[in-house]
């Protein structure tokens, strides 16, 4: 066994000791319902409820609740009156009828890296996948059958043995749920896509309690949905996805270059990775430490034959100024990992705006550069990734995501201490600011990157796809359950 998975298992077992076999419950329980409304839920029904789980229900004074309400962004402390831990399906569909009939207010939690801490909410029913993690690779046929709560290294670490790889991002310890259904970025995007551009199918509970199958030959309005339209028509127990041929060994590189060259040096990340050998993945980046030293960074990995490396790479040497210089191989799981502590490690707060490019000019090149500004109590940097390869060969209206011509995603990170919320407000208020100046040069966002985008800021990402993904949403969502994530709105 895994030690990840036999610390998830032993986890499991820890939190089950200590918890009755029978949970018994002495007090009516105070929660929030829908319409944002104090309701007071009668202590049988909860007896009830959650007793008839395989898995554990927590409530505030439960023991392992404050590990279990934690989310990847301290920046979001949030505290719901209920969580259910499921373990299968019939857990899901449980917690699904009871928050249903009692109309409470429900957020659904995978790996918890929600930037807007979605997968957690104040006062209501947090369903909670993390027990359901399970991974199956099919390597005859190429597919992996993997459970919703499922973390993108758990996938990983199954499928590459065998030589098999799928795009599923670029931190370990993020949900395949979450990432998936908001689209599904990647080191592996420019050769195979998008995470929704290799779903072939899902599991479903929808908001009636019901299971379903979701592929191009069943509920085929539902697979189209799922596929871009995050967590708005249900919760998703199982995905099928489709695996690639690929080397477990890639080549890892890395870039550095002083704050003194960096317009020069953004401006080489741009020449470079237009056009660029489809087998790079190539990450560019701008950052600013709280010591107020800085710089421009191009990384990435190299998926082809590693006799063409050195190739592929001259143009980043040839510029002759970098402060580091690193080429090396490395397991393709191991390099999943490197981005896992640090600037991504959980218990940290985090506030994050982001958009595509459609063009890139020097005006563009300069505002970046120039508005950055030293801020003692937080690390910035602004990353920036390709959106061409196969990620531009899907049609714009084949699967919910629209913005298939971007020629980058971009965005802007703060992150501070998780005991330092004085300064919220500092941070917060200093990225919006660098945003108004960058916005205007982006047309539309990652949904997964969603923070405090409005509804019409919403409504207008999705494009020419808004529309249909109403239909879908009055069909198998009419009263807007699922309602905490980049929300369709019903019309019904």
């Amino acid at each position: 066994m895994h030690r990840r998975n036999l610390l998830k298992t032993a986890a499991a077992a820890a939190a089950a000791s200590v918890i009755p076999m029978r949970q018994v419950w002495a007090e009516d329980v105070p929660t929030i319902n829908l319409d944002g409304d104090s309701i007071s839920l009668d202590k049988k029904d909860v007896h009830d409820f959650a007793n008839s789980l395989n898995g554990i229900v927590l409530k505030p004074d439960s023991a392992g609740y404050d590990i279990a309400r934690q989310i990847w962004n301290r920046y979001w402390d949030r505290k719901p009156a209920l969580i259910a831990r499921c373990t299968n399906v019939a857990d899901v569909v449980s917690a699904v009828k009871f928050a249903r009939g009692h109309n409470l207010l429900t957020a659904v939690r995978c790996g918890g890296h929600s930037m807007s801490g979605k997968g957690m909410c104040d006062g209501g029913l947090v369903i909670d996948l993390s027990y359901m993690n399970d991974v199956q690779i099919d390597v005859k046929n190429k597919t992996a059958s993997v459970q919703g709560g499922a973390q993108l290294g758990d996938l990983d670490r199954k499928a590459l043995p065998f030589g098999l790889g799928t795009t599923a991002g670029v931190v370990s310890h993020t949900g395949v749920g979450g990432l998936t259904l908001g689209g599904g970025m990647g080191r592996l995007q420019r050769r195979f896509g998008l995470a929704i551009d290799n779903v072939l199918g899902v599991e479903l509970v929808t908001a009636e309690g019901k299971v379903v199958t979701a592929n191009a030959k069943e509920n085929p309005d539902l697979y189209w949905g799922v596929r871009g339209g995050g967590g708005n028509f249900g919760i998703v127990t199982k995905f099928l996805f489709r695996l690639h041929t690929m080397d477990p060994m890639v080549i890892n590189f890395g870039f550095s270059f002083p704050m003194d060259v960096a317009k020069d040096a953004l401006k080489l990340y741009f020449d470079f990775s237009t056009g660029a050998d489809k087998d790079l993945f190539l990450l560019g980046g701008i950052s600013m430490r709280e010591d107020g030293t800085g710089g421009v960074s191009i990384g990435g990995n190299y998926f082809g034959p590693q006799r063409n490396v050195d190739r592929a790479l001259q143009p980043l040497r040839d510029f002759g100024k970098a402060i580091r210089d690193s080429v090396f191989p490395i397991e393709y799981v191991k390099i999943q990992q490197v981005a896992d502590d640090g600037f991504n490690a959980p218990g940290n707060r985090h506030y994050a705006k982001g958009g595509f490019l459609r063009e890139v000019n020097d005006d563009l090149i300069t505002t970046l550069i120039e508005r950055i500004e030293p801020l003692a109590s937080r690390r910035f940097s602004v990353g920036l990734l390709p959106m061409d390869g196969a990620p531009s060969k899907v049609g714009a209206k084949d699967t919910v995501w629209a913005h298939r011509d971007a020629a980058y995603n971009i965005d802007s990170s703060s992150k501070w201490a998780v005991n330092n919320s004085d300064v919220d407000e500092e941070n917060v208020a200093w990225n919006r600011a660098y945003w108004k100046d960058i916005e205007p040069f982006t047309r539309g966002f990652y949904v997964n990157q969603l923070i405090d985008e409005n509804q019409d800021q919403v409504n207008t990402n999705y494009g020419p796809n808004h529309a249909r993904l109403v239909d879908v949403k009055n069909k198998y969502d009419p009263t807007n359950f699922f309602r905490l994530n980049a929300n369709v709105r019903p019309t019904v």
